[in-house]
């Protein structure tokens, strides 16, 4: 729906600024429905291991050290969507009482994805880490390149 919502307000300012009428409303909507996208669209990727990520030492690792490292990442991450998930709260409170300029609504709904995902990825995380620790040998490092060269070759 936020992915309809950003296109919709852009076409609509698009034509606005070419037939020359005025839509105000549709650069903060639009703005809004983006941030909405990246974070709600952010969480999920956070549980199947499709997230931007460094690999590169990671690659070379084997055994128990592949096995800590991961854990460290997985813990890291999990600190980390708990602060955003805290501090997102604050966010939202913050802006509780701030109104858009051309659209009747709080701004604390417009931030409200960033606790959402705070909370949603750090939850997906916890689980990330249960299912590592039981099933050591679920995460494995995967070159994208290379994938996508051996499916060629296929």
């Amino acid at each position: 729906a936020a992915v309809a919502v950003f296109f919709l307000c852009t076409v609509v300012q698009v034509c606005s600024r070419m037939f020359g009428f005025q839509a105000s409303f549709t650069e903060e909507v639009a703005n809004t429905a983006l941030a909405w996208c990246c974070f709600i669209g952010a969480a999920p990727m956070v549980r199947s291991n499709e997230h931007f990520r460094f690999t590169a030492f990671t690659e070379k690792m084997k055994g128990m050290l592949y096995f800590v490292d991961e854990l460290v990442c997985l813990i890291l991450m999990l600190v980390f969507h708990l602060v955003v998930a805290c501090y997102g709260v604050v966010l939202v409170r913050q802006f509780a009482t701030w109104r858009m300029t051309s659209v009747p609504v709080s701004k604390g709904w417009c931030w409200l994805c960033v606790p959402l995902f705070g909370t949603t990825a750090a939850l997906f995380t916890l689980e990330n880490i249960i299912d590592y620790v039981r099933h050591p040998e679920s995460r494995k490092v995967v070159n994208a390149v290379e994938e996508a060269m051996k499916e060629a070759d296929l």
